[in-house]
């Protein structure tokens, strides 16, 4: 996949992406390895996602990735993982979070139906939007976006 790059952290090596994948303890996916291995923190030109949102409603975000490294201005992806599976707060086990929106939204690998995929799907958590579960407690909405990482990718426009 040919990336369009507005700016990145740089490069990762694939030991600290595997030393990623061990803390999350998920197999991400291999073209999102691909992209973070030559763009950590990767701001792409085409930014933009069009999407139906959770109220029925056409919508579109921008989107920013995580980085992989410690430290960095725009967010730690280990530590944004605290945020997101905080189920005290909101959260939602089964979440790996890999990007934001400049409005603050999780954009996020789903790995609530199956732990051990390599390939699954991807959803945007609202920050602030907090729902009731049929099960009685709350957390952030969760809206679906892309069957996959590569279909997400396919999804970006200027």
């Amino acid at each position: 996949m040919n990336i369009s790059v507005y700016k990145d952290n740089g490069s990762n090596d694939v030991n600290n992406i595997s030393m990623i994948e061990n803390q999350l303890n998920y197999s991400l996916p291999q073209l999102y390895k691909d992209i973070v291995k030559k763009h950590d923190a990767l701001r792409p030109e085409k930014d933009i996602f069009d999407f139906i949102n959770i109220y029925g409603k056409p919508d579109d975000r921008d989107v920013n990735f995580y980085s992989l490294k410690k430290n960095h201005i725009d967010g730690f992806i280990i530590e944004e993982q605290a945020n997101i599976n905080d189920i005290d707060n909101g959260g939602i086990k089964g979440l790996v979070t890999f990007a934001f929106t400049a409005n603050g939204d999780y954009i996020c690998f789903d790995y609530r139906e199956d732990h051990n995929s390599d390939n699954p799907k991807v959803v945007l958590v609202y920050h602030d939007d907090i729902v009731e579960n049929e099960d009685g407690t709350s957390s952030m909405a969760v809206n679906f976006l892309a069957d996959s990482f590569e279909e997400f990718m396919n999804m970006l426009h200027d």
